[in-house]
This record gives C-alpha cells, structure tokens and sequence, in this order.
C-alpha cells in the first residue's frame, strides 16, 4: 500500500496512489481528485504535482513506467 501526501483546505492528505482515477485540473494551483469509490477531494496544489507524485510512487511499487501522458 502507497500513500502519497496531498495538500488540500483542511490541511494534508494521505490517499493510496493506486486509488486515484482521475487529478482535474481546476486553477492554476488548485485541482480536484477523484477516488475509487466516488470520493472527490480538493486539493490546494497544482495537478502536475500530485500527478508527478501518483507516477513516482506506482512506477516505485511497480518498477514499470507508469504515464499520464495520452497514448
């Protein structure tokens, strides 16, 4: 299980990576997350980031690439 920290309103978040469906991109440095299982949390940070840091920490369980880019 990995979990990545997230800033988000209400303070830090901690999500497992490999739950994450989908970072919209919402304001420059603001995005929306959304979960398996209908969560959505807002977070505080450019979608970048927190996509940069959901890639590292599935390429680090995995030891595969893993992208965001489209195919």
């Amino acid at each position: 299980m990995i979990f990545i920290q997230v800033k988000a309103l209400a303070g830090p978040l901690f999500i497992r990576a490999e739950n994450v469906l989908a970072v919209q991109y919402g304001d420059r440095e603001k995005c929306m997350i959304f979960m398996a299982g209908g969560a959505s949390l807002p977070a505080t940070e450019a979608a970048a980031a927190v996509v940069a840091r959901i890639e590292e920490a599935l390429k680090a369980k995995t030891g595969e690439a893993v992208s965001a880019a489209p195919a």
